[in-house]
């Protein structure tokens, strides 16, 4: 073989390998994206209880190296969330073991005198333990 079609050959190669490692490189920063903006959805929940924040518990949802599908990892009152599915506040209060709905928080139920709002993003909101939880919210259930 020619030297000249040698060195076409070996330029055909490295292109190929470089067209082949940006494509693979693509794909694999694509996934990792992908998986990057799951870990940083994040809402945020508080609980007054009679106006004094009721501390919510860092790992709720957190078993070793596995987390359920709604999580937090301190007591900041931020909860991730682990899957693609839609999560809702009465899922994150499954995983704490808590009660949450329309006339209970926690222990504190509906009186005459008592009752649980639900706020999100400011706004009073009436769908309680069924509301879908979305990236960046910021939840307040107040009972006074």
């Amino acid at each position: 073989m020619k030297r000249s079609t040698k060195n076409r050959i070996l330029t055909i190669f490295i292109i190929l390998i470089f067209i082949g490692s940006t494509a693979a490189f693509s794909i694999l920063s694509s996934f990792e994206n992908r998986q990057e903006n799951n870990i940083n959805w994040k809402a945020q929940i508080v609980i007054l209880i009679f106006g004094e924040v009721y501390p919510i518990p860092a790992n709720i949802g957190v078993n070793n190296e596995t987390k359920a599908k709604v999580y937090t990892l301190s007591t900041d009152g931020i909860i991730y969330k682990s899957t693609n599915e839609d999560v809702t506040l009465k899922d994150f209060f499954e995983v704490w073991d808590q009660t949450f709905n329309s006339t209970c928080i926690l222990d504190y139920c509906n009186n005459e005198n008592n009752s649980v709002v639900l706020f999100v993003n400011g706004k009073e909101n009436s769908e309680y333990e069924l509301y879908k939880i979305n990236n960046n919210d910021f939840i307040i259930i107040d009972y006074r």
